[in-house]
């Protein structure tokens, strides 16, 4: 056989990595939350915040402003969702 048609020798095999991850507090809680509603596992979203990718805001997410609404509406959810109905 010469010396062009034998096979390239592969590559030495790269060790893995293994990484361990840990978050606890309001951000486990957040992510925890996230993965129930998103339908993922709290590991996936755990790397993807410990890469960066997914941010968690640091202030309380009570504070957020998500629409306009009445100021009285979590008091008076039940006559806002029923007014007209007869309720």
């Amino acid at each position: 056989m010469s010396p062009q048609s034998e096979p390239a020798p592969e590559p030495p095999a790269q060790p893995s990595i293994t990484a361990s991850i840990t978050v606890s507090g309001v951000e486990a809680q957040i992510l925890r939350d996230l993965a129930a509603v998103l339908g993922r596992t709290q590991e996936e979203l755990a790397i993807e915040h410990a890469a960066g990718v997914l941010p968690i805001p640091a202030e309380p997410l009570a504070d957020w402003a998500l629409f306009d609404g009445p100021p009285d509406l979590a008091a008076r959810a039940d006559e806002w969702l029923h007014e007209g109905t007869g309720r």
